[in-house]
């Protein structure tokens, strides 16, 4: 799981989120299938009158150096605007493992409403250890393993403004990418400390290596 707190900062996602609440909402309902279908209670923003949106957050995300270096993305599966009003909520559910034909390893929620704007509204997830809870403040992006039981808390005040979306990544296995995540962590942390010598190249050699042994 990642959290990356200042993916858009405060001005930007305010212009964004104008931009979101002038296209046309939709319910949300008719969009989701198995265990969420009847989990769902929210607004979706209707995807044919703003493309142009999604494909700036999805440039956003696919160009991000923190997003590539924990999810190695590939593409992303799917994404959509999600608007909880008072009383909405999204129950207990896992997201569908392909979506438009792609594989679906990690889910992302991107947070569009100042936290003073509305109660209510936590992304609840169930781990082995117990819930994690999480209302970050606008603009956080929030990366974790698609395939986990989650659900969005019933809104008692205000509006929740949220972009969701589901990546493919280049690497699909979890441990696998955690594993070129440490390399490449030990590679960084010794580069500052050491310079470049050939211990630093032996590390980078050898993700290079896992690259190419696990990338699809």
């Amino acid at each position: 799981m990642q959290l990356i707190e200042d993916f858009y900062d405060e001005a930007a996602c305010l212009e964004l989120r104008k931009r979101i609440l002038a296209t046309p909402f939709v319910g949300g309902a008719a969009t989701a299938t198995g265990m969420a279908a009847s989990a769902k209670n929210n607004l979706q923003m209707d995807h044919t009158k703003g493309p142009a949106i999604l494909n700036e957050i999805a440039q956003r995300l696919m160009s991000d150096e923190r997003v590539d270096f924990y999810a190695i993305p590939k593409r992303i599966a799917a994404m959509q605007v999600n608007r909880y009003d008072e009383g909405m909520y999204y129950g207990n559910h896992s997201d569908a493992p392909i979506m438009n034909g792609f594989r679906c390893d990690l889910s992302f929620t991107l947070f569009l409403e100042d936290q003073a704007n509305y109660d209510g509204g936590e992304l609840v997830l169930e781990q082995e250890n117990g819930l994690l809870k999480l209302k970050p403040k606008i603009g956080s992006v929030f990366i974790y393993s698609t395939g986990l039981i989650h659900r969005v808390e019933k809104i008692t005040r205000g509006s929740r403004l949220a972009c969701v979306g589901w990546i493919e990544s280049r690497v699909r296995d979890e441990m696998k990418r955690k594993i070129l995540r440490d390399l490449n962590f030990a590679h960084r942390s010794y580069l500052q400390r050491h310079g470049r010598d050939d211990i630093g190249d032996l590390l980078v050699k050898n993700s290079g290596d896992l690259m190419r042994m696990w990338c699809e």
